[in-house]
């Protein structure tokens, strides 16, 4: 997946379900990080659990999820226009 702005580029090699045998990486323009093997579902079901029993602030916010469905959604509508459709999210 790549990703062209107007100060350059960043490309996702595997944008999703992370490989559980190799790194993954991340290149920007022409600089490439790369992370450890890991297991990503394992990480967040850690950070939630602990978020629980220690009765601590959630890792992602509730509001992060409605963002993302706003996003979807206007995916989703950008499909059937064939127009760019700006998320809607209700603010307060």
């Amino acid at each position: 997946m790549q990703f062209f702005g107007t100060k350059g580029r960043i490309e996702l090699e595997i944008p999703f379900n992370a490989p559980p045998d190799r790194p993954t990486r991340i290149l920007m323009n022409d600089t490439a990080e790369e992370f450890s093997i890991c297991n990503q579902y394992t990480l967040q079901g850690d950070d939630f659990s602990r978020s629980i029993l220690v009765n601590g602030e959630v890792p992602v916010p509730l509001e992060d999820s409605v963002r993302n469905m706003a996003a979807i959604d206007a995916i989703f509508r950008s499909g059937e226009s064939g127009q760019w459709e700006a998320p809607e999210i209700d603010r307060p």
